[in-house]
């Protein structure tokens, strides 16, 4: 066996380095490279309308995009990606082409002879080597040289003429047979030298010692102030203390100014508050015209002035007030964004307390925030070129409203033209191509029912099954006179269709099948005031008004792109009777895209299931080592039962109407 050596080169901490670095580059650079290409499909995909919002909002992204490419250089993960490739390449270059020396002690090559050299011929080599290099025979300024080389040979010749020394050496490498050796990581050997201790210890200390306690206390400093939402608690703490059952949008914007994000983030300037006396002038000559509604300070508002200027800001925003101050522009922004961020928080804290009324306006406010929309405003005002001032003369002059984008588009086109009359005609097709891509859900199929059983019964786990779809939807009534020639077979197999998907809903419940997500995802909002890409979500839930309470905590929805069925558990009622609730589907993004409509729930007694049907006596038993007799042991018996084989014939048998019977109440068990 080859003797080991330390490695004075360093080539072994060369390989372990590159190792270690080959560890951490791959993973990151591959997720690196997935995220940029994620972000270039995405880009791609983006298109904005001509309206100024969105030509502004696209200028600035792009803007913001090259900023970010050169801050990019800058990012810790990228500069260690690049670092990392430089230092694995230059490692990887000096390891082609360092020649590593290994030392192998081969008594043949010592006496220049062949391997399998004859006994005799290995004697005459050695006396003819000793007399050249005998220690007596040497020059002066070679002495030890000789000497050496003179041990060398002594010890090849004994190996060799040694019987047993020789058989060793042949199988094992070694005279002395099979040796033991160890393995380690060989330094290199300027960063052992004793001149270069001090500062190898230093490095250790520094990296041990301060860099990794200081990076592992910070993290756990930021995760101790942090939820898992990433809101500060203090926000969170101020959220519960000021939130309240019957907190209107001016409470929610009032809470919102008084987050900590605001007050660590924000900066003060004392340009600012010149710079927000004409805002304040026209927010409050806004709403005092259109709302009769005063703007003032509130009492924290005095102490607090970040809390006073996020409260214009946000109005600002809301009524599409200008801001033309650059500083309070990017203050604006950041408000913006971490105000829709913020009112997961106020949420949060409403469900836990079941309000529905207060939960309702904090998805008004969000909807409102995402396309500047004051709370209550109509929800025209999300299509390009549409504004306070083209709607109020369209309404008057016509005497009619639309009360959403989805009643916009199935007016007639003369109306729609009237209100977008000030329009070139590019503007309206660019205004009609906004609003047909804005959701329009509809509720194909609402119900409630329970796996395995026909009626809802105390006690029972209940799904409510939603069925949506997204885009215009004709009913039987309009097809039959739709002059497309729809036939009744036609509409049939639609309803047909339908049926079978909750019943696959029905299979998913009983654990029969997997859900399989849609490979459909849904493009950004059409929000050309909010700062930045906002991709819209839904909230499905369950409550009732009557008592402003929620029933059923919602259920966040991403994926609405065509249809969507959803199912939504809860345990029932603990009475028989019959309940009205309402379920909610509430956009984050969109205004006037909610739906809401009232079902009823009826809950019966457990005794008011249908009896099971009689087993067929004519049908034999399934033979026990077949599948249909291990899935009957299972019923019978559970897993276990199936596991261990049948059970053991008893000598008191029951009658055969008591096996059916016990047999009914198993399966009965089991549904």
């Amino acid at each position: 066996m080859a003797q080991y050596t330390y490695d004075e080169q360093g080539v072994t901490f060369n390989y372990f380095v590159l190792s270690v670095l080959a560890l951490f580059l791959v993973p990151l650079t591959l997720q690196w490279i997935y995220q940029t290409f994620k972000d270039a499909k995405a880009k791609a995909g983006k298109t904005y309308c001509n309206c100024e919002p969105c030509k502004s909002k696209s200028a600035r992204l792009a803007a913001a995009r090259k900023r970010s490419a050169v801050r990019h250089v800058a990012n810790a993960r990228i500069l260690f990606i690049v670092l990392g490739w430089i230092l694995f390449s230059f490692l990887a270059y000096k390891i082609s082409m360092t020649e590593v020396h290994k030392v192998v002690w081969d008594p043949y090559d010592i006496l220049q002879i062949p391997e399998g050299t004859e006994l005799s011929d290995i004697k005459k080599t050695y006396r003819k080597l000793s007399l050249v290099y005998h220690p007596d025979k040497a020059p002066k300024d070679q002495a030890e040289e000789y000497e050496a080389k003179f041990v060398e040979i002594t010890k090849a010749y004994k190996v060799l003429t040694d019987e047993d020394t020789r058989k060793n050496y042949e199988e094992y490498g070694h005279p002395d047979g099979k040796q033991s050796y160890t393995m380690g990581i060989a330094l290199p050997k300027w960063l052992v030298e004793g001149s270069n201790s001090y500062f190898t210890l230093a490095f250790y200390g520094l990296l041990f010692g301060i860099l990794l306690p200081t990076h592992i206390a910070r993290w756990w400093y930021r995760s101790r102030r942090l939820t898992k939402d990433r809101i500060l608690n203090g926000s969170m703490a101020l959220f519960f203390k000021e939130l309240k059952e019957n907190s209107t949008h001016r409470d929610l914007i009032d809470i919102l100014s008084t987050s900590v994000e605001f007050k660590e983030k924000l900066t003060i300037r004392p340009s600012d508050e010149a710079s927000l006396v004409p805002i304040v002038t026209i927010i409050k000559e806004e709403m005092e015209n259109r709302y009769g509604q005063k703007f003032e300070k509130s009492k924290r508002q005095f102490s607090a002035p970040y809390c006073y200027k996020v409260k214009v800001l946000i109005y600002a925003h809301l009524l599409r007030v200008e801001v033309t101050d650059a500083g309070l522009i990017k203050d604006q922004q950041f408000i913006v964004e971490t105000s829709v961020h913020l009112l997961n928080g106020l949420l949060q804290i409403a469900l836990v307390k079941l309000w529905l009324q207060s939960s309702s306006r904090i998805m008004d406010l969000s909807q409102s925030l995402v396309q500047a929309i004051f709370p209550g405003e109509s929800a025209l005002l999300q299509l390009p070129y549409v504004n306070n001032a083209l709607l109020r003369q369209y309404y008057r002059s016509k005497k009619r409203t639309f009360p959403s984008v989805q009643k916009f588009l199935d007016a007639p086109e003369d109306q729609r033209k009237a209100l977008l009359k000030p329009l070139s005609n590019d503007q309206y097709l660019d205004c009609m191509e906004v609003a047909k891509a804005i959701p329009q859900l509809h509720t194909l199929k609402a119900e409630f029912r329970v796996a395995g059983d026909s009626i809802l019964t105390v006690g029972a786990i209940v799904t409510f099954i939603l069925k949506l779809q997204n885009g215009v939807v004709v009913g039987v009534e309009s097809a039959k006179t739709n002059g497309k020639g729809v036939e009744q077979s036609e509409i049939n197999e639609k309803e047909d269709e339908d049926d079978e998907a909750l019943d696959a809903v029905d299979a998913i419940i009983e654990g029969k099948k997997e859900i399989k997500e849609s490979d459909e995802r849904i493009s950004p909002a059409h929000a050309p005031y909010f700062p930045g890409e906002k991709k819209p979500y839904w909230w499905v839930y369950l409550g009732d008004p009557k008592v402003n309470r929620i029933i059923v905590p919602p259920q966040k929805i991403t994926d609405i792109v065509t249809k969507k069925t959803i199912k939504i558990q809860f345990p029932g009622p603990p009475k028989a009777g019959t309940y009205t609730f309402s379920y909610f589907v509430r956009s984050d993004s969109f205004v006037g895209t909610d739906l809401r409509q009232d079902i009823k729930l009826v809950i019966q007694e457990p005794s008011d299931l249908p009896p099971e049907d009689d087993i067929d006596d004519t049908i034999s038993e399934p033979d026990e080592d077949s599948i249909a007799g291990q899935m009957k042991l299972m019923r019978e018996q559970g897993i276990s039962g199936a596991i261990s084989g049948p059970p053991k014939p008893q000598t008191n048998q029951k009658p055969k109407a008591d096996d059916n019977d016990s047999d009914t109440d198993s399966d009965s068990d089991d549904d």
